[in-house]
């Protein structure tokens, strides 16, 4: 079984994850608790963006069809498929990147959504002198 639920509707968000813009790096979550039979493309993608490909992995990284906003900044785990841990890096987190994200696995043709995360990107405060 999933330990993700499937996302069908804004109450359903299984993760809200908040970072402060300007962190190294922030961790989208996303785990089965099965063993893969087969090999599977797993794709975080991001509806909002076009194209909404944010990062996929089949034997190996498939970023030919990644959008330019993430080029060099995802990554996963390599051993990802082994382990079920689906979740994905994400470098140097700005404000733009704030969204929901989609987790999803295509086994034989049939893909289904694993778990989806809402990012939440928070800007640096600007700073204001005291006054006195």
């Amino acid at each position: 079984t999933f330990r993700c639920l499937p996302v069908t509707s804004q109450d359903s968000l299984a993760v809200t994850v908040e970072v402060q813009e300007g962190e190294p790096s922030v961790d989208l979550p996303c785990q089965i608790s099965h063993k893969l039979q087969d090999i599977v493309t797993v794709k975080w993608s991001r509806f909002d963006l076009n194209p909404n490909t944010v990062h996929q992995r089949a034997l190996a990284d498939e970023l030919h069809a990644q959008n330019e906003v993430f080029r060099g900044r995802t990554s996963m785990i390599p051993d990802a498929l082994d382990s079920g841990d689906f979740s994905l890096a994400l470098r140097n987190p700005q404000l733009l990147d704030s969204g929901i994200y989609i987790c999803s696995m295509t086994e034989n043709q049939e893909e289904t959504a694993l778990s989806g995360v809402q990012l939440h990107v928070k800007g640096q405060l600007p700073f204001t002198p005291p006054s006195y």
